[in-house]
């Protein structure tokens, strides 16, 4: 195959920790194999840029939270024939970044600069498809780039993380933890519940979802409900 008929990819990182690129650099030998059926153009970690000519496919992780972040993304659209928002800060502008948390004792020793608000990239151009999760599942990148360089449409989940969960008779909300299998989007592999962590919502409400019927059981069993709900359920609204 020509170089000429090689799909052009570029992976790019907006305001994140690039934790979802580390998943993607994961796949290790798989990764490798990837790499013989594309063109990669561009991405930081690589050590490859080239900020001009036109992109087959984008991937993109981070949020938006800079008039520069806002520059690059609109950039990488024109470039690009399909975007792909990879990373829960990328597809709902960061649920769990550390701009949620208190830092008021970070700023009396290290002030910033300034001070942004975190946006999904469908807040400033379209967003083809989307790979959600904190961080992403490396195998679910693999699965949409296959999908879209034979041009066949992606799957979209329309479960719960909990039909997806080995702990069906030692449920995490059983032990009191507040977990939120119940009311995610699945296409994980309940990657959390399965190493006895909770899920925390990083891949979003699924369509079906149930809020009051899960905090109802939080309250009845004296789980508190945890913070990031409220975050889970701005994110949603906003959408």
């Amino acid at each position: 195959m020509s170089l000429r008929n090689i799909p052009k990819v570029g992976i790019f990182s907006l305001s994140s920790c690039e934790g979802c690129i580390v998943e993607i650099l994961a796949l290790e030998e798989e990764f490798l194999d990837i790499l013989s059926m594309i063109h990669v153009s561009d991405c930081r970690v690589l050590g490859i840029k080239d900020e001009d000519g036109e992109i087959d496919v984008a991937f993109v992780e981070g949020a938006v939270m800079s008039p520069w972040d806002e520059a690059k993304i609109k950039k990488i659209r024109e470039r690009s024939k399909i975007l792909v928002a990879i990373g829960d800060c990328a597809v709902s502008g960061g649920r769990y970044m550390f701009r949620d948390f208190g830092l008021e004792e970070i700023d009396k020793k290290l002030p910033r600069m300034g001070k942004y608000k975190a946006h999904p990239l469908s807040k400033y151009v379209k967003v083809d498809y989307c790979v959600p999760g904190c961080p992403i599942i490396k195998e679910e990148f693999k699965r949409l780039l296959k999908d879209i360089l034979i041009k066949r449409k992606p799957l979209i989940p329309h479960n719960d993380v909990c039909s997806e969960c080995p702990r069906y008779y030692n449920c995490l909300i059983d032990e009191g933890k507040p977990c939120l299998g119940p009311i995610t989007m699945g296409g994980c592999g309940a990657y959390c519940p399965s190493r006895s962590r909770e899920c925390v919502g990083c891949r979003g409400l699924y369509e079906d979802a149930n809020v009051k019927a899960l905090i109802e059981v939080f309250r009845k069993k004296g789980i508190r409900i945890p913070t990031h709900l409220v975050k889970l359920l701005e994110v949603s609204q906003s959408e």
